[in-house]
C-alpha cells in the first residue's frame, strides 16, 4: 500500500462563521465552539444562555433509528453481522449472500458463514496504519486469510468450538484513505450442513496506545434505550471514547440537529460533533465538556444546520474524551425540520390526474424555455398552477410508473418490474380507496400497456380503454373522463369524484389530417414515417439497434409529434373547462406528469426497458391545488412518482391501510418540510439509479457503480465513485435498504394475459 499526501480544504470563511453562530443558538451550556476551524483572526462566539429556544419540530429524524445505515466506529471501524448494519456492505451486492445466515450466541445474533469469501466495502476517513481483527468460533475452517484491495495483510487463526478474537500483524504504511473492500477467504472443506466459521463482528482497526480491553461498539453495546442522568431518562446513542457514529444525512435550510449530551460513569469527558465531506477536511462545529457522577446532567444542544443546505454531508457525533469505563451519551439525537407543520393538501371534492405519455420535460412549457402557443393549456398551467422542476419516474417501464402513482409504491414493491408483467389484483390502488369510500372514480387509458391485460382497472367504478387500433380520436380518454365527470355531477352535484386518464401524449399512431400532413416540411417526403405505422417503423428500428434515420425522418418525427400534442392539450383545456363549468374546479386537485420521458435517440423514441438515466426519468409535474394554493410557484425540491399517490389520497380524506411512502406535494410546495429522508430511488431488474440532489449513483447490483455529480458534470461523462467515497457508500447503502425494505418475494410478480387482440394493438403501439 503507497501512502498518500493528503491536502486539506479549508472550509470557506461564510460556512465556519454559520458554525459559530449554530452554537450561539443553541443556548447550551458547558459548550463551545472550535476556535481552530474558525478563518484567521476570528473569535468563536461564546455561549448565550438567554438564547430564546425554537418551538420544537413537528418532522424528526430519529438518529438511533437510522444507526443500521451508519458507520460506527471505536479504535477503528466495526462491522457488526447482527441488526442488519451489513447490508450494503457486501462488495456492492444488493442482498446478503446466500452462505451467511444469523444464529444466537450468548443472546447475541452473529453471522453462519458457509461462503468460501466474503467480501465487504467501506470507507477509510484517513490515511493510518491498520489491522483486522475479529471475534468469531471456528468451525470447518482454521483460519481465513485477510485481503485489502487485493494485497494480503495476514491471517486470521480460529479455535474450533472456541470463542476467541483473532488479529492481523499492523500494516507498515498507511492505507490510503478511501474507498477500500476488504476480503475474507475461509480455509478447510465443507460438508453437507457444515460452515467455515460462526462472525460476531469484524474490525478494521487503527493501532493506539490504549492498554484497555477493546470494546465492540456493536448496535445492541452502542444504543441506551433509557440512559437516565439525574432522573432525566433519553434514549441515548453511548460511546466509548475515542469513538464516533456518523451517518449521511442531506439537510435543508431549516434542518437542526437537536440532542442531549452527558457523560455516564464518575469522570468528565468531551464530545465533538463533526461535518464531513468527500475533498474536504472534517469540520468541528461543536464541542462540549461534561461532567459525571451522582450529579451529572444533560447539556441540551440544538445546532441549525443551514450552512450545508442541500449537500450530502455525513453529520458524526464523536466521543473524543471519556475515563476509563465511561461513555459519552447523545440523549434522543434527532435531525428536525421546521418549527412550523407543513401545511397538508386542501381538502378536494374532486381530484383528477392525467398522465401524458411521451412527453418531455424539454417540449413543454416552463421547462422548453420559450413560448408555446400550440400548447395553450400547459402554458396556463405553467403559469396558475404549481410547476415542480424535479419530478423523478421510479422506472422506464410505463406500466411500472403508472402501477407506482396508483398503489404509491416503488416497482420492487408492486412487483411491475418489467413489461411482460401486470399489477396483481391484490395491490390497492387509489381507485380501490376511493370506491371504498363511496367517491365515485374513473379509469380512461389510450395506453395499451395499462389496459385490463397488465391488471389495470379493477376496483374503477367507471374503465375506458382506447385502443390504437380503434379509429376514434387520440384524445378519446380525456373526452371520455370530461364527459363522465359532467354526468357524475349532473346526476347529484354533491358527489365527491376521482378520475384518472392515461393519455396518450405525443406517441404515435398520430392522427393528424392530410391538410397538415401535406403542409409539412418538406413537401416532396418519400421517408418511412407516417402517421399511422410510426409506431411500428419505430419498434423495427430499435430491433435493429441501427441509427438509420435520416434528418427528414426526425423532422418529420418532431413535426407530428407537435401536432398530436396539441391535440392533447386542447382536450386537457376541455377538461378543464368542464371542471370549471360544474363548479368544481375550485375543489379540485388537478395533476398533470408524464410516465416516462420518450427519449430522443433513433434506438430510444418511445422505448421502453430504457436505461436509468436523468434525461429519461426526468418527468413534468403540474399541480393545481384547491383554492389556488401556491399558484405560479416554481418548486425545486425533489418529487417522485408515489408522491402524486400521498397526495391525492390525502386531498380526499383518504388513507392508505399501511404507512405511507412518500411527500404530501403541498407540503413540499410550502417549502417547510425540512428533512429529507431518502433519496430517489428508480429500479429495473437488478439495475438502479438512486439522486440525491445534485449526486446519481447508478449501475448493476453486483458491479462497483457509478457516481455522478450533476452540479459539475451534467452529461456524467466522469465517474467520481473514488473522490467521492463518502457519498458513494452511503447512497448504495440507502439504495440497498429501501430496496430490501419493500421489495416482494419474486414469486410474486405475475405475468401479463396476453390474447390475440391485446397482442394486435401492442404491435400496432410499437410494443413488440
Amino acid at each position: 500500500m503507497r501512502a498518500r499526501v493528503i491536502r486539506p480544504s479549508h472550509p470557506s470563511a461564510a460556512l465556519t462563521l454559520l458554525s459559530a453562530a449554530a452554537a450561539l443558538l443553541s443556548g447550551c451550556t458547558g459548550c463551545e465552539t472550535s476556535t481552530r476551524d474558525l478563518p484567521a483572526g476570528a473569535a468563536a462566539a461564546p455561549a448565550s444562555p438567554a438564547a430564546p429556544q425554537l418551538p420544537p419540530a413537528r418532522d424528526l429524524v430519529h438518529l438511533v433509528d437510522e444507526l443500521p445505515n451508519c458507520d460506527i466506529e471505536h479504535r477503528g471501524l466495526l462491522f457488526d453481522t447482527g441488526a442488519g448494519a451489513l447490508l450494503g456492505r457486501f462488495a456492492w451486492q444488493g442482498t446478503v449472500p446466500t452462505g451467511i445466515h444469523a444464529v444466537e450466541h450468548a443472546g447475541s445474533t452473529w453471522a453462519r458463514i458457509s461462503d468460501r469469501q466474503i467480501k465487504l466495502t467501506f470507507v477509510l476517513p484517513s490515511a493510518s496504519p491498520i489491522f483486522v481483527s475479529a471475534r468469531a468460533v471456528g468451525l470447518a475452517s482454521r483460519y481465513a486469510t485477510i485481503s485489502l484491495d487485493d494485497q494480503l495483510l495476514g491471517t486470521l487463526r480460529f479455535q474450533r468450538d472456541q470463542i476467541r478474537i483473532a488479529s492481523t500483524p499492523t500494516t507498515t504504511l498507511p492505507a490510503d484513505p478511501g474507498l477500500h473492500t476488504l476480503t475474507i477467504r475461509f480455509s478447510g472443506r465443507l460438508r453437507a450442513g457444515e460452515a467455515f466459521a460462526d462472525v460476531d463482528w469484524v474490525r478494521v482497526g487503527i493501532p493506539d496506545e490504549d492498554p484497555t480491553t477493546y470494546g465492540p461498539p456493536t448496535l445492541r453495546d452502542v444504543v441506551a434505550p433509557a440512559a437516565a442522568l439525574s432522573g432525566v431518562p433519553h434514549r441515548s446513542i453511548a460511546l466509548r471514547a475515542p469513538g464516533a457514529v456518523r451517518c449521511a444525512f442531506r439537510p435543508s435550510r431549516v434542518t437542526r440537529l437537536r440532542t442531549a449530551v452527558g457523560a455516564q460513569g464518575s469522570a468528565e469527558g468531551d464530545a465533538e460533533i463533526r461535518v464531513l465531506r468527500d475533498g474536504q477536511e472534517p469540520l468541528v462545529i461543536h464541542r462540549v465538556h461534561v461532567e459525571g457522577g451522582d450529579k451529572a446532567t444533560w447539556t441540551d444542544i440544538e445546532l441549525p444546520l443551514a450552512p450545508f443546505a442541500g449537500s450530502l454531508i455525513s453529520l458524526e457525533l464523536r466521543a473524543t474524551a471519556a475515563a476509563r469505563g465511561g461513555r459519552i451519551l447523545f440523549g434522543d439525537p434527532v435531525l428536525a425540520g421546521s418549527p412550523e407543520p407543513p401545511p397538508s393538501v386542501p381538502a378536494a371534492r374532486a381530484v383528477v390526474i392525467v398522465a401524458l405519455n411521451g412527453v418531455e420535460r424539454p417540449d413543454l412549457p416552463p421547462w422548453s424555455g420559450r413560448p408555446e402557443p400550440h400548447l395553450a393549456t400547459l402554458s396556463e398551467l405553467a403559469t396558475s398552477a404549481t410547476t415542480f422542476d424535479h419530478h423523478r419516474g421510479p422506472s422506464t417501464v410505463v406500466s411500472a410508473v403508472v402501477a407506482s402513482l396508483l398503489t404509491g409504491l416503488p416497482p420492487p414493491a408492486h412487483t411491475v418490474t418489467d413489461t411482460g408483467a401486470r399489477l396483481p389484483a391484490r395491490m390497492t390502488t387509489l381507485g380501490a380507496i376511493a370506491s371504498d369510500s363511496s367517491i365515485r372514480t374513473g379509469f380512461f387509458t389510450g395506453v395499451p400497456t395499462t389496459f385490463r391485460a397488465f391488471g389495470f382497472g379493477p376496483g374503477w367504478s367507471r374503465v375506458l380503454e382506447h385502443p390504437p387500433t380503434s379509429g376514434e380520436p387520440a384524445t378519446t380518454p380525456i373526452d371520455a373522463a370530461a364527459a363522465w365527470i359532467s354526468e357524475t355531477v349532473r346526476q347529484d352535484a354533491g358527489n365527491r369524484l376521482l378520475a384518472f386518464v392515461h393519455a396518450r401524449g405525443g406517441h404515435p399512431p398520430w392522427e393528424v389530417g392530410p391538410k397538415e400532413l401535406n403542409a409539412l416540411k418538406p413537401a416532396d417526403y418519400a421517408g418511412p414515417i407516417e402517421p399511422r405505422r410510426a409506431a411500428q417503423v419505430l419498434a423495427r428500428l430499435r430491433n435493429r439497434r441501427r441509427d438509420v434515420l435520416s434528418p427528414d425522418d426526425r423532422d418529420r418525427i418532431r413535426d407530428l409529434f407537435s401536432i398530436a400534442l396539441a391535440g392533447q392539450d386542447r382536450a386537457l383545456g376541455n377538461l378543464i373547462g368542464t371542471l370549471k363549468t360544474a363548479g368544481l374546479w375550485d375543489e379540485t386537485l388537478f395533476i398533470v406528469t408524464g410516465d416516462l420521458a420518450s427519449g430522443r435517440s433513433d434506438t430510444a423514441l418511445y422505448a421502453e426497458s430504457l436505461d436509468l438515466q436523468e434525461p429519461v426519468l426526468a418527468l413534468p409535474l403540474y399541480v393545481h391545488f384547491p383554492g389556488d394554493l401556491y399558484a405560479g410557484q416554481r418548486v425545486s425540491a425533489p418529487t417522485e412518482i408515489i408522491d402524486i399517490a400521498r397526495t391525492a389520497v390525502a386531498s380526499l380524506g383518504l388513507s392508505f391501510a399501511r404507512k405511507p411512502l412518500g411527500k404530501d406535494l403541498a407540503a413540499v410546495a410550502s417549502g417547510l418540510e425540512g428533512v429529507e429522508r431518502d433519496p430517489q430511488i428508480a429500479a429495473l431488474g437488478d439495475r438502479y439509479s438512486t439522486r440525491w440532489g445534485n449526486l446519481v449513483l447508478s449501475g448493476r447490483l453486483g458491479v462497483p457503480p457509478f457516481l455522478c455529480d450533476l452540479d459539475v458534470d451534467p452529461t456524467c461523462a466522469f465517474n467520481r465513485r473514488e473522490v467521492m467515497p463518502l457519498a458513494t457508500v452511503s447512497l448504495f447503502r440507502r439504495t440497498v435498504t429501501f430496496d430490501l425494505s419493500l421489495r416482494a418475494p419474486a414469486a410474486q410478480r405475475e405475468p401479463a394475459t396476453i390474447d390475440a387482440e391485446t397482442a394486435a394493438v401492442l404491435n400496432v403501439w410499437g410494443a413488440q
